[in-house]
């Protein structure tokens, strides 16, 4: 039996001036007019997004249940990126205890300050007391990257350049502003050896999917989009037991992916990937098996679709980033751009991965 993707909502990705269940249910509300179906028809309800930490609620994701019809029906909540839900809902329907389900992910990065909040989530004895924020983190990766791999400021630049080049031609994307190589260079220092452009602002946005069997799916949608593979792992939690050139939960989960869909990366058409840093997008590429380790700045000219949607650096909403880049990835195939094609999320500071393969 197969699981597809029959209903696609997503909401646009800005600063917010409605609270977050507002966003979430006009996202819910959208996947289900795509799907032309009601919400009697859905019988699970998987929420992701980050709750206490995302939008400083305590057990703020109570909120989004009723925002996406959950009403006295099966939920399951996920305090991850929503791309992390994806694999649950895909469970409940394969398993057949769900004909259709919803995941609905809600990211609402500016009612907190979250570099400051985030560093409750660390290691109260070894890490919280170093002040170690998300941006220091990637830093530490980017420089150890860029040493160990001998990768130029002008090559992560034009990263920031190509991903702000396809943002500008994708309406649900956040951050539309064309910039040069330049300029990047140029521009000021925020966490040594990123520059602002290289790391991902926040915003606020959600993103909603349904989910049916494969009899289920075709009634509702001709053309369902087809979950082929999934994967998803962790690593080793302290930064001092891992190797911060490469990103082992990346390539892991992508293995895990791989194997479930039967296929290998050249088979993939185009790649949706959560570049939270431009050093991110090589690395991950690397991680994926599109390039050897050190390589992946090879493919920043080449003809491989990578981050159509503009990516993460482009769009960063703190929760429902990996489900809004999936999305992104949904409506290529649905339009008939590529058959097939590989999203990527991640957590943490490089240590948690999510992957989903798609086909039509």
């Amino acid at each position: 039996m197969k699981v597809g993707i029959v209903g696609i909502g997503i909401t646009d990705f800005k600063i917010h001036d409605e609270p977050f269940y507002n966003v979430a249910y006009v996202a819910a509300k959208k996947a289900m007019e795509d799907a032309e179906i009601e919400r009697r028809e859905i019988d699970s309800f998987i929420l992701g997004g980050y709750d206490n930490l995302g939008v400083g609620r305590t057990i703020s994701n109570m909120y989004v249940a009723p925002a996406a019809g959950g009403y006295l029906r099966h939920e399951i909540r996920v305090s991850e990126d929503a791309a992390f839900a994806l694999p649950l809902a895909y469970m409940r329907v394969k398993s057949g205890l769900s004909d259709v389900a919803i995941v609905l992910g809600f990211g609402h990065s500016s009612e907190t300050p979250v570099e400051l909040v985030e560093l409750q989530s660390l290691d109260p004895l070894f890490h919280r007391d170093l002040k170690l924020s998300l941006q220091m983190g990637y830093a530490m990766q980017s420089y150890v990257y860029r040493n160990s791999f001998n990768v130029s400021e002008e090559d992560t630049a034009k990263v920031v350049v190509k991903d702000r080049k396809n943002a500008l031609k994708n309406e649900y994307s956040f951050l539309k502003e064309s910039i040069s190589v330049e300029e990047v260079i140029n521009s000021d220092m925020a966490v040594y050896p990123l520059r602002r452009p290289e790391i991902a602002q926040w915003c606020d946005g959600c993103v909603a999917f349904i989910l049916a069997e494969e009899t289920t799916a075709k009634r509702i949608n001709p053309d369902p989009i087809w979950i082929k593979g999934l994967g998803w792992t962790y690593d080793n939690y302290f930064m001092g037991t891992r190797d911060l050139s490469k990103l082992f939960a990346t390539a892991k989960a992508a293995e895990m992916a791989y194997g479930m869909a039967n296929l290998k990366p050249s088979d993939i058409e185009a790649a949706e990937i959560m570049d939270l840093t431009s050093d991110y997008h090589f690395m991950i590429l690397e991680a994926l098996g599109f390039a050897e380790y050190g390589k992946g700045k090879e493919l920043i000219d080449s003809d491989f679709p990578v981050n159509k949607s503009g990516g993460a650096l482009c769009t960063n909403a703190y929760g429902s980033t990996g489900a809004f880049l999936l999305a992104n990835l949904a409506l290529q195939i649905r339009e008939g751009e590529i058959e097939k094609g590989i999203a990527h999320a991640m957590t943490g500071i490089g240590q948690n991965a999510a992957i989903a393969i798609l086909s039509s």
